[in-house]
């Protein structure tokens, strides 16, 4: 007679990890964070350029407001494998919201280890 199947108990599943020394290929963060940009309708990412170097993303170009300048740092900050976003961003338009003057940045409050504005 043929036993019943048990369903598996979630805590007894393994989870997938990457091993420690695993770092992300350049280009696959680069062409993620291409993608993100383009994807996000609010956002004219056409004129923006992203260079990642040893998972260092640095973001250059530029955008119509300061506010796209910030939205643009936090989609490359929510993409896996980015140790630190550096933005290098200029705005069209010259506002008092785009000082220096704002806190760490979206790179510092999204746990990244490093932030270079």
């Amino acid at each position: 007679m043929p036993e019943t199947l048990r369903p598996i108990d979630d805590e007894y599943l393994t989870e997938a990890r990457e091993p420690v020394s695993f770092r992300r290929p350049d280009g696959e963060i680069a062409e993620e964070i291409r993608c993100v940009l383009a994807d996000d309708v609010g956002l004219d990412a056409r004129a923006i350029h992203v260079a990642v170097r040893a998972g260092q993303v640095t973001l250059s170009g530029i955008v119509r407001t300061c506010a796209d300048m910030r939205r643009a740092e936090a989609h490359a900050c929510a993409v896996s494998g980015a140790a630190s976003v550096q933005n290098d961003l200029q705005s069209k338009e010259k506002s008092e919201d785009c000082g220096d003057e704002s806190e760490a940045g979206s790179a510092a409050k999204m746990g990244k280890p490093e932030y270079d504005r």
